[in-house]
């Protein structure tokens, strides 16, 4: 049965018959239509993965039957074919939605690589979406995205506390993605139709965060020119997250005690108790229990606080989310500046798993939306990343580190190890066997099955692994002739 169908749209039968032939292939399907009626009704049948659609159509030429494709299979990966050299027509058919451009007569090397290319992206759309798709029915999230072992506890944490009351505590690193657990536990709780309201506790200077907090009354303090409602008084009957709670002051932590215990407090300024009804989640990227040996952080607060705490992973130890993350967050900057997305080579796409990522899942956002700028559609190239990626401790081909964290819990973190273990493992298995599934899975002493969910799990492209392998041989015995 095969695994990737490919349509060839081209008015000239020799033409697309030459190009069947060559991709022609196990686990392929390769389909030709002559028209764009035709190429439609196709479509209609169940997406290709994959069309190669000339240019000169007699029923629709140019780069319009780009998008009427796209438009009719937008998650069916396109590339252009013509006979005109001309570079406009290029860039109008990559705007329309194509993912390469290529002359005719095609050459039979670049056609590989561009069909290589296009089913790459098209596995890693397929892959986003299914992922998407699984979290959504098996959580209700909508903005959580992960494969991970570890992350799945931390979904699951999420779906047990989220229709309950209680005060949630989430910890992590800047940019592991607090505030979308805190939104998640607000969405799936009784309060999700009343608001929800987020405070960065560490961005006010103290007194100004006793207002933010609790509002003030007119005349309170110089420019109080009227009485204004704090985050808890407009969270009412709904949630409030205090992101970066650590960083207030032990006054201020007194208030938020008493008000955490008793739902009542004061306005700024004020003589009036005010009640409210506000599920609180909480969140810090420091260590609380060294923060109230040290006296910075009160103890009976962070009894308070510390009712069902939830731990985020870095980025670094949930790296088989790299390539899906990066794959949602390339398409998510495309869309918003209006630009196409690009394609990632396999070295470039080795670096990026292999980066630790310091400032975790915000970071990679933000580069993923500078790489679209850069690349404006184009491959994505390793001399594109930025060079503090591209140092000897982030070497891809550096084997997994085992150093454990004793301030965490052993069992997750020996699942990240051995997850690491078992990726590296069988990229090189894929390496040694030449990309055959078969021998990879025998020499694995793993079924095909297992080793195709493990693959997948990973976001181990066997295409990209064994063309990377291919392509550092070439360099090492041009270098050894030399």
């Amino acid at each position: 049965m095969p695994t990737e169908t490919l349509l060839i749209l081209d008015g000239h039968a020799a033409d697309a018959d030459a190009v069947r032939a060559h991709l022609l292939g196990p686990g392929r399907e390769v389909l030709v239509a002559t028209s764009l009626t035709a190429a439609l009704e196709r479509v209609q049948g169940g997406e290709p993965d994959l069309v190669l659609v000339s240019l000169e159509l007699d029923d629709l030429p140019g780069p319009r039957v780009v998008r009427v494709l796209k438009e009719h299979a937008p998650y069916t990966a396109v590339v252009a074919l013509t006979s005109q050299p001309d570079p406009s027509l290029a860039v109008a058919a990559v705007r329309a939605g194509a993912a390469d451009y290529l002359g005719k007569p095609v050459d039979p090397a670049r056609l590989d690589q561009a069909v290589g290319r296009a089913l790459r992206e098209r596995r890693a759309e397929r892959a986003l979406r299914e992922t998407q798709e699984a979290i959504r029915d098996r959580y209700g999230f909508k903005d959580l995205l992960s494969r991970s072992p570890s992350m799945h506890r931390v979904f699951d944490a999420i779906r047990a506390v989220a229709d309950t009351d209680a005060t949630v505590l989430v910890l992590g690193e800047t940019g592991t993605g607090k505030e979308l657990v805190a939104r998640a536990v607000h969405d799936g709780s009784s309060r999700r139709d009343a608001p929800y309201v987020a405070v960065n506790c560490g961005a006010f200077a103290e007194g100004m965060l006793e207002s933010e907090l609790f509002g003030h009354e007119r005349g309170s303090f110089t420019g109080a020119v009227g009485r204004r409602d704090g985050v808890f008084s407009l969270a009412d009957k709904g949630t409030l997250f205090l992101d970066e709670i650590a960083e207030t002051s032990l006054a201020t932590q007194v208030n938020l005690l008493r008000v955490l215990e008793e739902m009542r407090f004061r306005r700024v300024g004020g003589d009036k108790e005010v009640q409210v009804d506000v599920r609180i989640v909480g969140a810090t990227h420091a260590d609380l229990p060294a923060r109230v040996a040290q006296g910075r952080f009160r103890e009976d607060l962070y009894y308070r606080l510390d009712v069902f705490p939830i731990r985020l992973p870095p980025l670094r130890e949930r790296r088989e989310d790299i390539p899906l993350l990066l794959r949602h967050f390339l398409d998510g900057a495309a869309r918003e500046y209006s630009l196409p997305v690009p394609t990632v080579a396999a070295d470039a796409r080795a670096w990026i798993v292999a980066h630790d990522w310091p400032g975790n899942v915000r970071q990679l956002r933000a580069m993923c939306e500078r790489w679209v700028i850069v690349a404006r559609g184009r491959t994505l190239l390793k001399e594109m990343l930025p060079g503090g990626m591209l140092t000897p401790g982030a070497d891809p081909d550096a084997p997994a580190s085992l150093t454990l964290d004793p301030a965490m819990p052993l069992p997750p973190q020996l699942d990240t190890v051995v997850a690491r273990i078992e990726r590296d493992y069988l990229a090189r298995q894929l390496q040694a066997c030449g990309g055959h599934l078969g021998e990879t899975a025998r020499r694995s002493g793993i079924t095909r099955r297992t080793l195709y969910t493990k693959l997948k799990r990973y976001g181990i492209d066997p295409d990209a692994v064994v063309g990377e392998r291919a392509r550092r041989d070439a360099v090492a015995g041009r270098e050894g002739a030399d």
